[in-house]
């Protein structure tokens, strides 16, 4: 009987089965990026200048304090802080959210008390020196001996000494007030008036309306 098999052919061990599957459709399986590229995060606005930092701009003519000698630095400061006293004197309510109480303004305030005494008792021979010359030679000083005398620094430690002061110390403010605009009138007779107040009131509102702060630092 046939049964189709020759000796001569070898039968393989597997025969193949018929392709009934058609053409090969799209992957299911989405390929995998092992290489992604990171999203560098998003940089964050620069921060409003301090009331101090933005007055000791408006007072150093471009000119960047870490380039200035110590004298220009601590008028510099000094002009600066006295409109600073100006505005926080005109606008308390504006400050209130910061702590009043500081050893620095104790000190400034102790030093204004001893100075406006020795100018009394001897007037021929003494200086009056005002709040923010005490807050300008210790800001200056302490920024110096850091190293960092950059305008933030220099803004921060005005405006935490100065809004501390003007505070804490409002009565005596109120008189240093007075004689420094009697003071000025004397100095410039044909000049109006000054008003200390309302200078350091309408730089406060010029600080707000350019840097976007509110409330002010």
């Amino acid at each position: 009987m046939t049964c189709g098999y020759s000796p001569g052919k070898t039968i393989p061990r597997f025969l193949p089965f018929p392709d009934s599957r058609g053409p090969p459709g799209p992957s299911i399986i989405e390929p995998v990026n092992l290489f992604r590229r990171k999203i560098p995060p998003s940089e964050a606005p620069p921060a409003a200048p301090t009331f101090g930092e933005w007055l000791i701009r408006q007072f150093s003519a471009g000119e960047p304090t870490a380039a200035m000698p110590f004298s220009r630095l601590e008028r510099v400061c000094s002009n600066a802080g006295l409109l600073l006293c100006a505005g926080v004197y005109s606008r308390p309510q504006d400050f209130g959210g910061l702590a009043p109480g500081s050893r620095e303004g104790d000190i400034v305030a102790r030093r204004t008390a001893d100075g406006f005494k020795a100018s009394l008792a001897d007037r021929a021979h003494t200086v009056l020196a005002w709040p923010w010359d005490h807050m300008a030679t210790s800001v200056a000083w302490t920024a110096s001996r850091s190293g960092d005398v950059a305008e933030p620094t220099l803004g921060a430690a005005l405006t935490g000494i100065g809004v501390a002061y003007a505070l804490t110390y409002r009565e005596q403010l109120a008189a240093v007030v007075e004689l420094w605009q009697q003071v000025a009138a004397g100095l410039n007779p044909d000049a109006p008036p000054p008003d200390l107040e309302a200078m350091g009131r309408d730089m406060l509102q010029a600080y707000r309306s350019g840097s976007g702060a509110v409330p002010p630092l």
